[in-house]
């Protein structure tokens, strides 16, 4: 845990390395120290319907969902350093957020 769930405008994927983004926001979340590199999963989806502040502006947003117990301070450094990794990747001009969010432990299921 966590998973780093990346939504981009469709269109930045012929100017942006997709690959390269994911890997750098999987590097964002394990540069926290929060978890241990094999807990982290991150994947990219493309979006070909969207409209962003009125326009139909390339965005990139990153939903983190982990299991509860870390502070508000965790989860913002967590959200600070994904932010701050793929930055580096994207032209001024796309929208970028990320957000943090508890998933319900009483209902989560996995398999390793």
């Amino acid at each position: 845990m966590p998973h780093l769930i990346i939504e981009y405008a469709a269109s930045l994927g012929q100017d942006v390395d997709m690959q390269a983004l994911t890997e750098a926001a999987f590097d964002g979340a394990n540069a926290t120290a929060l978890f241990t590199p094999a807990a982290i999963k991150a994947r990219a989806h493309p979006v070909e319907a969207y409209w962003t502040g009125g326009a139909k502006q390339p965005f990139v947003h990153i939903n983190v969902k982990l299991l509860p117990g870390r502070t508000n301070e965790q989860k913002k450094a967590l959200s600070e350093s994904v932010f701050d990794h793929v930055t580096a990747l994207l032209k001024t001009d796309v929208s970028l957020s990320v957000e943090v969010n508890d998933l319900d432990a009483d209902v989560y299921t996995k398999r390793a």
